[in-house]
């Protein structure tokens, strides 16, 4: 998602169809039936995702948003769990205008016949959706099935055999609902969000909420009609004007302050793909000062700590001591109301990414509180080699010897926070 020329006008689309989904669920077994993934069969894998006809008067209550074009065509739903088998999504729960006003733009330029254009950066899916006059994007769509290593991914990977993703600890099919769950847990400075308002994270991750879109530029292998059957569910993110990434400058004149804010959320949901390419760069419209902006969160909340990568690890700023202001910021971080808020929102982590998320944040916590720096901490945190464990993968390791079969997970993570205790003041001594 890199900067790109201004899109030229695409030939007209006769029809489309975007519609907003407002739950963020795990594609294997609770999100609805129109977007789960299937068991594997004899041609596909694990990653193989079915879009199937969404039985709605049954399963969903509908709540208009916006109605444009004739015919209700164009009508933009809120989809609400109303089945009694699955979690049911807060009601009360509101989009902030910012993304309304998103969601409005990108229709507008479909309905101008201005076509999705897909990226030509990344080993998944991604396309640029344009306003209504052709000459500017306005978002960045992601479907799940087109991610790395699912069945309609357009780049040719192989399709994963197990389930898991390009990155360990990560699973096929669900990088659009870690795309929206970074977004949320990246909270402004005063704190989480208690009501729907525009307020930018302490990070900058761009507003983001899942989608369900219908269009014949994107991947379709089996041929394209206007169907549900070929409806994709993924992520709809704000496309953020810049002048390049990370990748395409020297990192010497990053402010310390941007660099530090990124590596608090990289750190806090151990991000297994922060690269230069996926770190924006921005010029601010007042005073002209550099603003990172980190995209790309498919990779964030898994299950192990084994390929977390943070590229701003080697540079000089993460070397720098956390000021003030972040400090304070990270010392009000709460990993449970954090779990509690993705689960409000409608997705229940998996307890094992759960478990990990608990740890990142309180090394977080506990190496900022001791003064540990940026690298400091993210070296606790990142292998050295491929094969030889991280610091925070030894800090588990001992607490596992220590646990028990009867073991609770609040013992378990007590016991990790005593062992990374006596770590941490070595690092400290030193």
């Amino acid at each position: 998602c890199s900067s790109m020329s201004s899109p030229g006008r695409s030939c007209q689309l006769s029809r489309f169809c975007l519609t907003v989904w407002f739950e963020l669920r795990r594609p294997n077994p609770d999100i609805p039936e129109h977007c789960r993934v299937s068991e594997p069969d004899a041609g596909h894998g694990v990653g193989f995702v079915s879009v199937r006809e969404a039985k709605l008067a049954r399963d969903y209550l509908h709540h208009e948003l916006t109605l444009d074009g004739e015919n209700g065509e164009n009508v933009i739903h809120l989809l609400i769990k109303n089945s009694s088998k699955h979690v049911v999504v807060n009601r009360e729960i509101e989009l902030p205008s910012l993304l309304k006003d998103l969601i409005s733009s990108t229709i507008e330029g479909l309905e101008k016949g201005n076509a999705p254009i897909k990226s030509s950066d990344g080993s998944g899916g991604a396309y640029f959706m344009q306003d209504q006059s052709g000459h500017k994007y306005v978002s960045v769509f992601k479907p799940i099935d087109e991610e790395p290593m699912a069945v309609n991914n357009p780049h040719g990977l192989p399709l994963s055999l197990d389930g898991e993703g390009l990155k360990k600890g990560t699973q096929v099919g669900e990088g659009a609902f870690r795309e929206v769950a970074a977004y949320l847990l990246d909270y402004p400075i005063t704190g989480p969000r208690s009501s729907p308002n525009d307020q930018p994270g302490f990070a900058g991750v761009p507003p983001t909420t899942m989608v369900k879109c219908l269009h014949k530029d994107f991947n379709h292998p089996n041929g394209y009609s206007f169907s549900q059957e070929n409806a994709k569910i993924g992520s709809l993110q704000m496309f953020v004007s810049n002048v390049g990434t990370c990748e395409d400058m020297g990192y010497g004149a990053f402010p310390v302050d941007q660099v530090h804010k990124i590596s608090v959320l990289d750190i806090r949901l151990a991000n297994a793909d922060r690269h230069g390419g996926n770190i924006l760069v921005s010029r601010d419209g007042n005073d002209g000062q550099i603003v990172l902006t980190p995209i790309d969160h498919g990779y964030c909340f898994p299950n192990k700590f084994e390929d977390c990568t943070f590229e701003w690890l080697y540079w000089p700023q993460a070397k720098e001591p956390y000021f003030l202001e972040t400090l304070e910021y990270i010392k009000a971080l709460d990993a449970e109301q954090d779990i509690e808020l993705l689960k409000f929102h409608g997705w229940e982590i998996p307890p094992s990414c759960a478990r990990v998320f608990r740890i990142s944040t309180m090394l977080l916590k506990k190496g900022a509180a001791k003064g540990l720096t940026p690298f400091a901490i993210g070296s606790i945190m990142c292998r050295e080699t491929l094969e030889k464990e991280s610091v925070i993968e030894q800090i588990i390791c001992d607490a596992e010897a220590i646990a028990s079969e009867e073991t609770t997970e609040e013992e378990f993570i007590s016991t990790v926070s005593a062992v990374m205790d006596r770590c941490l003041d070595q690092y400290s001594l030193n």
